[in-house]
């Protein structure tokens, strides 16, 4: 690995970087170069911790900012560097196709990576998504409860678990499903 790359992977980018980089995202050259900023300032302690990453991001559910760390972190290396970080980031841009977006969830609720959303996995994600949420307050029962209803309408092929066309099939029809997996870049780019 070069000088070069390793400064672009630390977040250290030229005009000429950020330029590319924005030609290959939804993001515009500020936007990179604000993002380069936070990635440098997430970074500082050599490492980006959940918590720093929720709290840079504005991700109030620490659950789902682990959900979306360990998604964002595309090699599994446990670490993220800038260019995961922008292309992560990416796939949360309005402008970004909704079918990315649908397979950016299906990878959240899908944690055991089995290609399929099982019962547990929902059930795991609902639980985690209300949390935080004072407006909603469901006990097992009604989440147990939801839980079967989307399996019996969506699940197609009788599996028991949702593969990502009917996992799609539900989202398009529910698109708050996304909304709990959402960064919100408004807050970001102020």
């Amino acid at each position: 690995m070069g000088v070069y790359q390793s400064c672009v992977e630390k977040g250290y980018i030229s005009e000429s970087d950020a330029q590319k980089i924005s030609n290959n995202t939804f993001f515009t050259e500020k936007q990179i170069f604000i993002l380069a900023q936070i990635y440098r300032k997430l970074t500082k302690a050599a490492q980006i911790t959940i918590d720093s990453f929720c709290k840079n991001l504005q991700i109030k559910n620490r659950s789902i900012g682990e959900i979306l760390y360990r998604i964002i972190d595309s090699d599994g290396s446990g670490d993220i560097d800038f260019m995961e970080f922008v292309e992560g980031l990416n796939k949360f841009h309005p402008d970004a196709p909704f079918d990315e977006k649908v397979r950016l969830c299906f990878q959240a609720y899908d944690s055991d990576g089995s290609g399929a959303v099982s019962r547990d996995e929902i059930q795991e994600v609902i639980k985690i998504s209300i949390a935080d949420n004072s407006l909603i307050a469901l006990d097992d029962a009604q989440v147990t409860q939801i839980v079967d209803q989307l399996i019996s309408q969506y699940d197609d092929d009788g599996s028991g678990e949702l593969e990502i066309e009917e996992f799609t099939e539900m989202v398009s029809a529910a698109p708050g499903v996304i909304e709990s997996f959402d960064i919100n870049l408004d807050a970001i780019f102020g």
